[in-house]
């Protein structure tokens, strides 16, 4: 599906009313789409449907996400009062800190549903409604520089399982890709690094007045910390360049330039192990 412009366009912004999502509602009400935003705090969503209704019209609906059938009532429900939706933003989800040697499974099994689940959830309800309707359709998941690899400097983040969440994210849309090049219906990995999300803003605004905060410490170091202010972007930024990836009708669209040599790096390490278990001598 190529997509030109937004204007007209309905839109749905799952995990919309906070972060990343919140920006992506921004921009595409800003290009005359409408919008529909879900959240599981629904005072939220609201809150932010009265704040962005001056840009377009946007409705929140509350829709838990790792719920099959909240998500087939969320469909009914756009489909009854919107229409049907062009393009799904499945951005859902949420952070996870914890040593993969000592996090509860079932603290692995809630972030994977919350993370993963929810986006199955999502393309399984919406891709064949899509089809059934011989109409074109566009899905983006968002995942994370943590999708492509381990990014250098945040060894101490503890966000193995995190990764390895937004990792099944990536085999996911690769998989799905495939499934799809005979349909009208297509996909697209949104890869941010660092976003400067409101949980983000309330830490470094604390760090500001107690700098060695040890909860917040405990999580990362004053050289993480550099290192994050060095690479994040708004969520203005990141949304303006998941819809100038989406135009382009780029697969894989990841955010800031220092992800490549994370991608690099895999790259060089698989290519040294074949050239080491292919020698002969």
């Amino acid at each position: 599906m190529t997509i030109t412009s937004l204007k007209g366009k309905t839109v749905l912004v799952t995990g919309g009313a906070r972060g990343i999502g919140k920006g992506i509602a921004r921009a595409c009400l800003e290009e005359g789409a409408r919008v529909i935003i879900t959240n599981l705090d629904i005072a939220v969503g609201k809150g932010t449907e009265a704040e962005l209704s001056s840009l377009g019209p946007i409705r929140a609906i509350r829709c838990d996400g790792t719920d099959r059938r909240a998500i087939d009532e969320l469909m009914d429900d756009v489909w009854e009062n919107e229409g049907p939706i062009d393009i799904v933003f499945s951005n859902a989800g949420r952070g996870f800190s914890a040593s993969t040697l000592e996090a509860s499974m079932e603290d692995v099994h809630n972030l994977f549903s919350t993370n993963y689940d929810s986006a199955v959830h999502l393309a399984q309800s919406y891709i064949p409604r899509m089809i059934a309707l011989d109409r074109p359709g566009h899905i983006m998941f968002t995942g994370s520089e943590h999708s492509v690899g381990l990014p250098a400097g945040n060894e101490g983040l503890n966000f193995g399982f995190y990764g390895a969440s937004k990792h099944a994210l990536l085999a996911l849309a690769e998989w799905l890709r495939a499934d799809l090049r005979k349909t009208c219906v297509s996909v697209s990995l949104l890869m941010p690094g660092p976003v400067l999300t409101e949980g983000l803003a309330s830490t470094f605004k604390i760090l500001e007045t107690d700098p060695d905060n040890q909860q917040i410490r405990q999580q990362f170091s004053k050289e993480v910390e550099s290192l994050l202010r060095e690479r994040m972007i708004s969520t203005q930024e990141c949304a303006e360049l998941a819809l100038k990836g989406l135009k382009r009708g780029l697969f894989y669209i990841p955010t800031q330039s220092h992800i490549k040599s994370d991608i690099d790096r895999r790259s060089e390490e698989l290519e040294q192990a074949f050239v080491l278990l292919n020698d002969n001598q």
